[in-house]
């Protein structure tokens, strides 16, 4: 009995990242600053499109023109297309709490002919380890029929204007894992019924 499609691509796609991540080798390029930690989806095994979650602690000293910097750096490293620069610090950190002020670079790297973003979030105040723990223990207590569900309702929803930034893989992942949903239209409903049902 040949495996689902969405294991299939799951799998190539976890195998292409770590390709995408040995070429373009940015854990020596901050080597000096800290470990490159991954997280998200790549940690998990629920994968359904080029995206990587990154994150670095860089301290409270690091200024936006050190940002600048590294983005000067990453820029030529090859294969690189597209660099941002968000500073969340203060009111616009993501929640109010200080240990989540940022900087957030999200970077379009093209490899092979497809098109990877990599969301690299530089921690000022708390590396964040929580974030690929909680990964890691969701991939060893998911179920199989939980995990299809995760990645056929990702498979629709990745490609909503609203994902990954105003709905995400945490939003699919507690509607699946908590609430027994299991499709896409049922995960809009879910929305819904929350108040968050996107435009």
């Amino acid at each position: 009995m040949s495996a689902h499609p969405h294991l299939v691509r799951q799998a190539a796609l976890q195998a292409e990242a770590a390709t995408v991540l040995t070429g373009l080798d940015l854990a020596t390029l901050v080597a000096g600053i800290g470990p490159l930690v991954p997280a998200g989806s790549v940690v998990s095994g629920l994968m359904c499109w080029r995206d990587l979650d990154l994150m670095l602690h860089v301290g409270a000293d690091f200024r936006p023109v050190d940002v600048l910097d590294l983005m000067r750096r990453i820029v030529e490293r090859p294969g690189v297309v597209g660099l941002q620069y968000s500073d969340e610090r203060g009111p616009r950190a993501p929640t109010d709490q200080r240990r989540d002020e940022r900087y957030h670079v999200p970077i379009t790297v093209l490899h092979a002919g497809e098109t990877w973003r990599i969301d690299l979030t530089l921690w000022l105040h708390d590396p964040h380890l929580n974030i690929p723990a909680w990964h890691e223990d969701l991939s060893r207590r998911i179920t199989g029929e939980q995990r299809l569900a995760v990645l056929r309702i990702k498979d629709v929803w990745h490609r909503h204007p609203a994902y990954p930034d105003e709905i995400g893989g945490v939003d699919i992942y507690t509607a699946v894992l908590d609430h027994g949903v299991s499709r896409p239209d049922e995960f809009g409903a879910w929305l819904a019924e929350r108040g968050r049902a996107p435009r």
